[in-house]
């Protein structure tokens, strides 16, 4: 009995923490979402529709809950998560990777007549940015997200299963949470495990989060926000408005460019990138220390 719970280092089993952090998140989320609900002589005390849907959602309670796992029960330093002093290098580097990969499946589809400007083309309409919407869908997002997935999930596995493991446990489970999200299929679902494995990716290869938050905040930003399509589901209002016209599996659908073929090439061609770049450089090594030998 005492080994279905704990190891023979006699560590929780992962499996059991991860289910005792996922239950301490939802309890948090019904918690506050309960109370920012409540109505007096019929009157919500709070607008629906304003900033408490920042405090009602998920994102935050990740985070809460993570970083006290870590500093206060494991007494460890938020950089054995990823969460090492602000790293400004990186992060700009990551919000420039987002902005150019949704940059480049838009402007694909935009060539083959699947997507169109809409409106005043390419004038930007700031008056209809929904401000907590874009804290919800990019930057809480995008932080949380990958603090509780590439910092305190992937950490943990690595240390019980190796990183190799870690990297696609971790990437399937983060596949596994967007499930719930209208129009989610399959090319969404290996869209997402793809986009995970670039995430752990940069993680492993910087050392820290920043890359990994910055390319996952500017993702959802320049995709709902910037050409106002739906980001994993979620229906936004941007700057500009792109129509996608043609068959789902191109265009994404209700879900999104995250559900579109497209994607898939797109970030598949990156993550062969990512697996072959070690292996060539290994061989140009071998090659120099051949010719160094002649």
């Amino acid at each position: 009995m005492h080994y279905i719970f704990r190891n023979r280092k006699r560590q929780l089993r992962a499996g059991w923490e991860l289910l005792l952090v996922a239950a301490a998140i939802f309890m948090l989320t019904m918690l506050m979402s309960f109370g920012l609900s409540l109505r007096v002589n019929s009157r919500q005390l709070f607008d629906p529709d304003g900033w408490v849907r920042v405090f009602k959602s998920s994102g935050l309670y990740m985070l809460i809950v993570v970083c006290f796992i870590v500093r206060v029960i494991r007494r460890q330093p938020l950089s054995t998560i990823g969460l090492t002093r602000p790293d400004v290098k990186r992060f700009a580097q990551g919000l420039l990777s987002g902005a150019l990969l949704m940059a480049i499946i838009v402007m694909v589809l935009w060539g083959l007549g699947n997507a169109a400007f809409q409106n005043d083309g390419w004038t930007p309409r700031f008056s209809q940015l929904d401000l907590p919407g874009l804290m919800l869908t990019a930057c809480i997002a995008g932080i949380c997200e990958e603090v509780l997935f590439r910092g305190y999930i992937q950490h943990l596995l690595a240390g019980r299963l190796g990183t190799m493991w870690a990297v696609v446990i971790t990437s399937v489970l983060f596949s596994a949470a967007h499930m719930a999200n209208p129009g989610y299929n399959w090319i969404s679902a290996l869209n997402i495990v793809l986009i995970a494995l670039i995430f752990s990716c940069a993680t492993l290869r910087t050392g820290n989060l920043y890359f990994a938050m910055a390319l996952h905040l500017s993702w959802n930003l320049v995709q709902g926000y910037g050409f106002g399509v739906s980001v994993s589901g979620n229906t936004q209002q941007g700057l500009y408005s792109v129509m996608l016209e043609g068959p789902d599996w191109i265009t994404g659908g209700s879900f999104g460019l995250e559900a579109s073929i497209l994607t898939t090439i797109l970030l598949g061609l990156i993550c062969a990138g990512l697996l072959l770049a070690p292996v060539m450089k290994q061989r140009g090594r071998t090659q120099q220390t051949k010719i160094s030998i002649r």
